[in-house]
């Protein structure tokens, strides 16, 4: 089984995989007349895509303009319309991703900025304390994630692999994280302005 990301781009992602190998296919028939009949065949099912439009003239000779594009120009058939001219524009530059990549996307960029700036801690007492803290935010952000249980030794090695050093922590340490308990609302009872008069 192969990924779409594995196969060729499509040139116009409207219509759709099959209709750009059948598309491709036209260039492998050699007869002529064959060649011509299977792509009228195609543009009547190109044209399916919006039978409300697919007797319009402008719109006949769009789906030939897309048969051809789709064909990068190489399609030899009869048809009354001219060959679009296709213009390939080069990329000058492209964007720079400001925001960087994150590995573990269930912590965050914050948590490894938060790693880096604790490991920099000279006091050990101090940075032994911010590093669990850190591992605290990491065990939350990780359920909320997931919702599912972790494990302590998970959180920790991911501490260490971020932090690129050998941190002098105590891995069988429990992360405790506490759940926001829900509080039951009290059933509210109108009260009722009428006076309860006993009947004689």
């Amino acid at each position: 089984m192969k990924y779409n990301t594995q196969l060729t781009p499509l040139i116009i992602p409207e219509y759709g995989r099959h209709i750009h190998s059948m598309a491709n296919s036209l260039l492998d028939i050699k007869d002529n007349e064959k060649r011509n009949q299977q792509a009228q065949v195609l543009i009547n099912i190109m044209g399916n895509l919006n039978p409300h439009l697919r007797d319009v003239e402008e719109y006949k000779h769009k789906l030939w303009d897309h048969l051809f594009i789709m064909c990068n120009n190489k399609l030899e058939i009869d048809v009354p319309y001219e060959k679009p001219k296709i213009k390939k524009t080069a990329i000058k530059a492209r964007i720079n991703n400001t925001q960087g990549t994150v590995k573990n996307k269930h912590y965050g960029k914050l948590i490894i900025m938060l790693i880096k700036e604790a490991v920099k801690i000279k006091e050990k007492e101090l940075r032994t304390h911010a590093l669990e803290q850190v591992a605290l935010q990491m065990k939350r952000s990780y359920l909320n994630w997931n919702q599912t249980n972790v494990q302590d030794l998970q959180i920790w090695s991911d501490l260490e692999n971020f932090s690129e050093e050998k941190l002098d922590l105590d891995l069988t340490k429990i992360i405790p994280v506490f759940q926001p308990q829900t509080i039951r609302k009290k059933t509210f009872y109108k009260k009722s302005n009428r006076k309860h008069y006993s009947k004689k």
